[in-house]
């Protein structure tokens, strides 16, 4: 480099040599280390969500099939808490583990609500009023399966990115890699929430078994495909990434989150009949596989950027 003076591009503040480069952006040596930083307490209370949502959603549709079906206000107020419990485990869970350097609660609120709104304000209408897709998708397999690859999952993929894009990714707190997957995981349970919410209510309230399984697989569908998302945005923004790099990103994505949506819907039916422990299972081998190859990648990442400054 010349005698020019270079700035963090997170902090602004002055930068003295040698510099600390990444993706052609100069950092301060603190938020250099942040961009590299591991964040073990994103890793275990995601773990945790999976896990801990598979066994909750088991013991929950068992406890429904026990006691028997409810009805009227008691099975309305019943979808409804069911709807947002895993985004608020998924946030209890990840505050937990994450006290050290928590994301600011605005930030994660301000996604959160955004994601949820949008998928009312567009997706709801898009889906239901200008494209009347339950009139068509339903059709046969061939159909459906387009239904989900070329509206749902773009659908729900684009509300993910807008709302990490506008909330946040031009903030200073967007300043490590981790802070994609964060902030694109709350993103897709935003969009989960209100597709949940959107189940139970046109469903007049939902039977307990098959309602909570449906609800717990749609949140970690969701939240699985925004964390990979984020990824991508992150990787974009402090690496120095070919200009088709988010685009294909967010096609991949796409057509994975309406490809798992459509598989989770199919697994579930057994001849006339719906078996939703089917789609409990795949949902959860889904976030899993996931969140395992997001913490593969963010680790070549490090080790690249490690060599790289080597």
């Amino acid at each position: 480099m010349s005698n020019e003076r270079f700035e963090c591009c997170i902090c602004h503040q002055p930068q003295s040599p040698p510099y600390h480069i990444l993706g052609g952006r100069v950092y301060c040596a603190h938020h250099y280390a942040l961009v590299n930083k591991p964040h073990r307490g994103f890793w275990q209370a995601s773990l945790i969500q999976i896990l801990g949502m598979a066994a909750l959603s088991a013991l929950l549709a068992w406890l429904g099939n026990a006691i028997g079906p409810l009805s009227g206000l008691p099975l309305l107020v019943a979808g409804i808490v069911l709807s947002v419990v895993p985004a608020v485990l998924w946030l209890i869970f990840f505050y937990r583990q994450d006290r050290l350097e928590p994301e600011p609660k605005r930030n994660i609120a301000a996604v959160f609500f955004t994601a949820l709104l949008l998928t009312d304000v567009i997706g709801r209408r898009a889906i239901e009023e200008w494209w009347r897709v339950s009139e068509w998708a339903a059709a046969d397999t061939t159909t459906s399966l387009l239904a989900a690859l070329w509206i749902l999952g773009p659908l729900r993929q684009v509300i993910a990115y807008v709302a990490v894009r506008a909330m946040v990714y031009a903030t200073d707190e967007f300043d490590e890699r981790m802070d994609g997957i964060v902030y694109g995981t709350v993103a897709g349970l935003g969009v989960a929430t209100l597709l949940n919410l959107r189940y139970v209510l046109a469903s007049e309230g939902v039977a307990l078994a098959p309602g909570v399984i449906t609800t717990a697989t749609t949140a970690l569908a969701q939240a699985s495909f925004g964390g990979l998302m984020g990824y991508v945005m992150a990787e974009a923004k402090f690496s120095h990434r070919p200009i088709w790099f988010v685009p294909l990103g967010f096609a991949v994505t796409a057509a994975l989150n309406g490809l798992v949506s459509w598989l989770i819907a199919e697994v579930s039916a057994v001849g006339l009949t719906v078996d939703p422990w089917r789609s409990l299972a795949l949902g959860v081998a889904v976030a899993l596989i996931a969140y395992l190859t997001l913490i593969a990648l963010i680790r070549r990442s490090v080790m690249v950027t490690l060599q790289q400054s080597s």
